[in-house]
């Protein structure tokens, strides 16, 4: 498997108008063109890894984060590990939704940007609480 990732964009009224554009990491993209969906869908799993699988980043935490943290009267303490670790967390999906939506607009043209809107903007309110409370700690 040399593809490290793959799309498919829509030319309508050609003969084959699914593209499957694979993206290689040591070389150029290649375009590959199919009658159907099916076709095209199945040619990028046979030809681009599975992903691994991810917890949501904005409700799903491991247990480690949530469960650790609490202390005595249902409050929270986050420790400097946890704090940075999560930001990093955040900071990682963030950079990939803007991945994701420039490979959208890319691929598909202004109608699928913007997809990942709702969940970018929680998690940067996430992050600005977390800063809030830190700065607040500081100060107390």
């Amino acid at each position: 498997m040399s593809s490290t990732a793959g799309r498919i964009g829509l030319l309508p009224g050609a003969e084959r108008p699914y593209v499957v554009t694979l993206a290689h990491q040591t070389s150029v993209a290649t375009e590959h063109a199919f009658a159907t969906m099916r076709e095209a869908e199945a040619f990028i799993k046979r030809n681009t890894p599975v992903p691994a699988a991810v917890l949501a980043t904005t409700y799903d935490r491991p247990v480690a984060v949530t469960e650790a943290a609490k202390i005595g009267e249902g409050r929270t303490a986050m420790n400097d590990e946890d704090i940075l670790a999560r930001l990093k967390v955040i900071d990682h999906r963030l950079r990939q939704i803007s991945t994701e939506d420039a490979a959208a607009v890319l691929a598909s043209g202004l109608i699928n940007a913007g997809i990942h809107e709702r969940e970018r903007l929680l998690l940067i309110d996430e992050t600005e609480r977390i800063l809030d409370e830190l700065d607040g700690k500081k100060r107390g």
